[in-house]
């Protein structure tokens, strides 16, 4: 029986021609990064549909997360990932189909753990989406992940060098991993941030995003 997700979405302009889907971190809910994202980024991004889907792991009272992160063996957290991956896949196929746009059309967002697997959906989908915005991410299974790749989307990553959650040094793992496989980056390493988004990142995400749908 396939897993259903789904969560709060709004439109930032009269007609729609991006798809913005955004992907919480552990704990969170689709709520919390729409309300401290999704809703700054829509006043950059005119005519764009954002929508961000709760995770389907249930975490703590009130949250979710996308896969548990308990088990630090590189194979069962890319199990994990995989299955996370093909719940969020098909819910991303049906919100392209129902707004009738295509991968290029599409952008995958993320925080913290909704970062590493927005990456890892991007880098594994069959087609190749518009871009990627990684903020306080990660690339957790690097040996598994560099022999699945399908395509290589821009994508921008955007790191506080005061990130305590999710150490910075993942930012610069996360450029190597990258660099090396070719992929198309933009990154930001931001002075004094902790584990959260700035305005400045949010900024410097809808211009990435902007730029990559206009050229």
């Amino acid at each position: 029986m396939s897993v259903i997700i789904d969560g709060p979405s709004f439109s930032s302009g009269s007609s729609v021609n991006i798809l913005v889907v955004l992907l919480h971190g552990r704990g969170a809910t689709g709520n919390s990064i729409l309300s401290s994202v999704g809703h700054s980024m829509g006043k950059l991004l005119p005519d764009a549909y954002f929508i961000a889907p709760n995770a389907h792991i249930k975490y703590g009272d009130t949250g979710y997360a996308w896969f548990s992160g308990r088990d630090f063996f590189e194979d069962v957290i890319f199990s994990d990932m995989e299955k996370a991956a093909l719940i969020v896949n098909n819910f991303i196929d049906l919100q392209l189909k129902s707004l009738g746009l295509s991968d290029d059309k599409l952008v995958l967002m993320g925080f913290s753990q909704g970062a590493m697997l927005a990456v890892h959906i991007a880098l594994l989908r069959q087609k190749k989406c518009a871009s990627v915005i990684s903020y306080s991410g990660a690339i957790i299974c690097p040996n598994y992940l560099k022999h699945r790749i399908n395509v290589k989307p821009d994508i921008c990553v955007i790191h506080g060098t005061e990130d305590e959650v999710v150490p910075f040094s993942f930012f610069d793992g996360a450029v190597e991993f990258l660099l090396n496989n070719d992929v198309p980056l933009e990154s930001h390493a931001i002075s004094g941030l902790d584990h959260s988004v700035s305005n400045t990142g949010i900024e410097i995400g809808a211009r990435f995003i902007a730029n990559r749908l206009s050229s």
